[in-house]
């Protein structure tokens, strides 16, 4: 077993498990391309922030001089919005 990726942390939590590693695969490159052009710059550098660069919701809001319900709000929305495309496309239950 391989340790799965920020990314797949972030689209791929236990309760939304993808069955096939075909399917994962496919998911996470459709992913990346929601996220380079169907997500909006600020909820795109707030995922980069968090789950590539590890930092936690303060410290984003703080580097951003943004409250953290902002940065939470932001980011829920960024992973909602990832994961109902995924569901539109079939890789999502």
């Amino acid at each position: 077993m391989t340790a799965r990726t920020a990314w797949e942390e972030m689209l791929f939590p236990e309760d939304l498990r993808v069955e096939r590693r075909e399917k994962q695969r496919v998911a996470c490159l459709i992913a990346k391309n929601i996220m380079e052009n169907e997500i909006s710059a600020r909820q795109k550098q707030i995922l980069v922030l968090y789950y590539k660069e590890k930092k936690t919701m303060p410290e984003i809001a703080r580097q951003l001089g943004v409250c953290i319900s902002t940065v939470s709000r932001t980011h829920r929305r960024a992973c909602e919005t990832v994961r109902s495309r995924l569901r539109s496309y079939g890789l999502l239950g």
